[in-house]
């Protein structure tokens, strides 16, 4: 080959076909990929490419750079190289001392790689050369120029003398291929740069990769100036706030009398022993950060807050107070009808609390239906005790830290919602309130109901530990009230740390009483009306109750004594203003609702409760349901129809109810002949149970003896004894289980004019613990056998006419 140097113009990018020769030598590159127009050196040290150089490395000698696919590999084949390289001269070479070269090369023109032709000494490969389509015009190639010396002034790092060096290329191709060469693109982005044979779109492409990079650059530097500048105005302000201070000083108003201030308050605050090892160190801190060098900034912020934080949280033990059961006791009286359960534990809790001094407070939590009055008895026994009340509203938390504080590490950290209240409350020991305490759920933050098992555990709140306290926080004396509706929703560990206190619905005549001694005066002073202004009768309120809502507390029933409340102020104003206006000075309207009047104020009556049908033919019981608004009654027909034993049932049943069904219907088949109903009964009729009150879905055990007694009433042709409703879960083994709800059933049978319920005998100390007046003139029989519920419910048929049975032709035998 010739060894004089040809292509030293860095334009050069393509050349004639005649001028490349059909095999060349390779130097395969490791993490490297040279492109047309591109001086540069290279050191070659394999064995192979050495005695390449050292054969062929003559200045002006071609070779061929292909780059390998993977750089670790040591023996190179076709499969190892990318097929896309490219034509290089060698300008000179230089000896290294480690036994290899550096080799100064030009990138020359775009070539393929064909086939390997030889291995040994070095590579020889087939090329074929690959070239460009020049679709630039002058306008397109100045604009792309442009955006390179614009992106190499913004960059810090490249010198400005390559300004003129950008400037000097004329070739477009060769300037998108210095501008790629000397990015930080990867090795395959590059191949597929150097494989695009359109000048135009290599330019298009480095031309927005420029355009990014360029903006990139002038928003950092953007940012760089500002912290500059943001710097120099903090020493600005440093040296500004020490004169500040020099001043003041002079003038007899130092800043330190604040920290002073703060200081002096928490000394003279009490301190358990180690609160007072961290308030002092805390306080040597603040005072260096004071001292330093920016005034403190972010950091003397975060530590006031802690200090003060400290200084507003009750840490003194509380001072025993005057305790007055019967005061208590009546304040809790005065304020809610009912719920003697729960006033019989507080009571307790006064009782103990008067003999020793100073005891553990109980951790409460209260599960009824919306509206019984769970946050209302909070409040009364806060004032039954004489302590300040603070409420903490739990539904939708999701965060653990809403409990437990933020550490102090974050910008912005506050401490949980206990301590926060504790702060409110200023002593250690008032009534804290965890409302809807059911609401909480777990989210990617945490789990807030975790947090509450340290909170609510009587042998682990008293050290409790706030993140952003850092300390622990003694919570013993707290009396804890939670509030909740539906305990199926608290966790099982958490439900394990709280006495469970169940608050049913109120019966109609404790709402009556509520409405007359709590909400009427209370509309009546929010309208600023005198007591007497309005009034209701019993029967009014009755009809209110029952006409107009359907709910286990009362905040329907307020909202419509309110609504006559607002009706009957519009009255009275009105009859003023006729009598002013007839010259009758001093006339004074009055109003009184009666049950007849209930209508006009609140339209037609929107509730119509279930009452007692007559039972006359045979398939149809009547069962006591469990509601969130109260007990109901429920009617369960049953009937049969020719078939092939089929078993059928509808009215939205949930799978308990249709597994209690299935299991009645079981036990008939299993003891058809003790009752008088033949077999083959069972195997030509199919059968439909149907449950009234199809839009609303029905659910759980408690129907399975009205099941059982409607299937039995229906194959033994008999109706149901009148005036009997029931309720109790039924099992294969003919045994009658206890269920919930008892004290709603009762009411709902009552309310209905049922005369007798028929209840499990495991629920029996469950009803005597209703009050008397709910189950006057109610007659209640238990049963624990299912046979023996059977002859009650469904009297056996005597004499000649015997016991009805369905025989497999499907006709009726006496």
């Amino acid at each position: 080959m010739s060894s004089t140097i040809r292509y030293a113009d860095q334009n050069t990018t393509e050349i004639d076909k005649g001028a490349l020769p059909l095999e060349l030598p390779i130097i395969p590159l490791r993490n490297a990929v040279i492109l047309p127009s591109v001086l540069l050196p290279i050191f070659v040290g394999r064995n192979e490419s050495v005695e390449l150089i050292e054969k062929q490395g003559q200045p002006g000698s071609l070779i061929a750079l292909f780059t390998q696919v993977s750089a670790q590999e040591e023996k190179i084949d076709a499969k190892n190289l990318y097929r896309t390289g490219t034509l290089a001269e060698i300008h000179r070479v230089i000896p290294m001392g480690e036994g290899g070269y550096q080799v100064f090369l030009q990138g020359v023109q775009k070539i393929e790689l064909v086939d390997i032709v030889s291995t040994s000494p070095y590579l020889v490969g087939r090329i074929m050369p690959l070239g460009e389509i020049n679709d630039v015009n002058e306008e397109q190639f100045m604009e792309f120029q442009a955006h390179v010396v614009r992106y190499v002034e913004a960059h810090p790092g490249i010198p400005d003398e390559v300004t003129s060096f950008v400037k000097r290329l004329k070739n477009p191709s060769a300037l998108a291929n210095q501008v790629v060469f000397f990015s930080g693109k990867e090795i395959p982005e590059k191949i597929d740069f150097l494989k695009i044979s359109s000048v135009s779109d290599k330019l298009k492409t480095v031309q927005n990769d420029l355009i990014e990079e360029t903006n990139r650059m002038q928003m950092e530097r953007e940012v760089r100036d500002k912290v500059e500048k943001d710097t120099s105005k903090m020493q600005r302000d440093f040296y500004l706030r020490k004169q500040l201070e020099t001043i003041r000083k002079e003038l007899g108003e130092d800043d330190e009398n604040e920290t002073d201030d703060l200081e002096s308050q928490l000394k003279a605050k009490w301190l358990p022993d180690e609160i007072r090892k961290a308030v002092d160190k805390e306080l040597k801190r603040y005072r260096r950060a004071q001292e330093g060098s920016q005034g403190g900034g972010f950091e003397i912020n975060q530590i006031r807050n802690w200090l003060e934080l400290v200084l507003e949280l009750p840490f003194e033990n509380p001072s025993p107070g005057e305790i007055h059961l019967g005061r208590a006791a009546q304040v809790l009286d005065e304020d809610h009808e009912g719920l003697e359960e729960v006033k019989k534990r507080i009571l307790e809790y006064l009782a103990v609390e008067k003999q020793t001094g100073g005891a553990r407070a109980p951790i409460l939590c209260l599960v009824g239906p919306p509206g019984v009055g769970k946050t209302s008895l909070a409040k009364s026994i806060a004032r039954a005790l004489n302590r300040p009340l603070v409420r903490s509203a739990l539904g939708g938390v999701r965060d653990e830290a809403e409990i437990r504080g933020h550490r102090r590490t974050y910008v912005g950290a506050m401490p949980g919602k206990i301590l926060t209240a504790m702060k409110k409350a200023e002593r250690r020991d008032p009534v804290f309130l965890l409302d809807e305490i059911d609401k909480t759920g777990a989210s990617y933050n945490g789990d807030p109901s975790a947090a509450l098992l340290e909170v609510l555990d009587p042998e682990q709140n008293n050290t409790f530990e706030d993140h952003y306290l850092g300390l622990p926080y003694d919570l013993s004396r707290v009396l804890f009230v939670a509030t909740a509706n539906n305990a199926d929703s608290i966790p099982l560990p958490l439900l394990d740390r709280m006495e469970l206190v169940n608050l049913s619905g109120y019966t109609l005549a404790e709402k009556t009483q509520i409405a007359r001694k709590h909400l009427v005066p209370g509309i009546l002073s929010e309208l600023k009306l005198e007591k007497d202004q309005i009034q209701f009768s019993d029967k009014a309120i009755e009809r209110t109750i029952t006409a107009h809502t359907r709910e286990a507390g009362v905040r329907s029933l307020k909202r419509r004594l309110e609504s006559i409340a607002r009706k009957s102020v519009r009255k009275i104003l009105e009859a003023k203003e006729k009598a002013n206006a007839g010259s009758s000075e001093g006339v004074e309207a009055r109003i009184v609702i009666q049950e007849s009047d209930i209508k006009d104020l609140l339209g037609r009556d929107r509730f119509h409760r279930d009452s007692k049908e007559e039972l006359e033919k045979p398939g149809l019981a009547v069962g006591l349901a469990w509601t969130p608004v109260g007990g109901d009654i429920l009617y369960i027909e049953a009937t049969s129809y020719p078939g092939k034993g089929d078993f059928k049932l509808s009215g939205q049943l949930g799978d308990v109810m249709k597994e209690s069904a299935h299991a009645a219907f079981s036990f008939l088949k299993g003891h058809a002949r003790e009752l008088g109903i033949s077999s083959e009964a069972f195997a030509n009729q199919d059968f439909h149970i149907h449950i009234p009150g199809g839009a609303i879905p029905k659910d759980g055990p408690s129907a399975g003896v009205t099941l059982l007694t409607a299937l039995t009433s229906l194959l033994k042709r008999k109706p149901v004894t009148e005036n009997v409703a029931m309720t109790g879960e039924i099992s294969l083994r003919g045994k009658i289980l206890p269920v919930g709800g008892i004290k709603e059933k009762v009411l709902a049978a009552r309310a209905a004019g049922i005369g007798t319920v028929l209840l499990p005998e495991q629920n029996q100390a469950e009803y005597e613990e209703i009050p008397g007046h709910v189950t006057e003139g109610l007659k209640v029989e238990y049963f624990s056998d299912m046979m023996t519920l059977l002859k009650r419910t469904v009297p056996a048929a005597s004499g000649s006419s015997g016991t009805p049975v369905v025989h497999a032709a499907g006709r009726e035998h006496w």
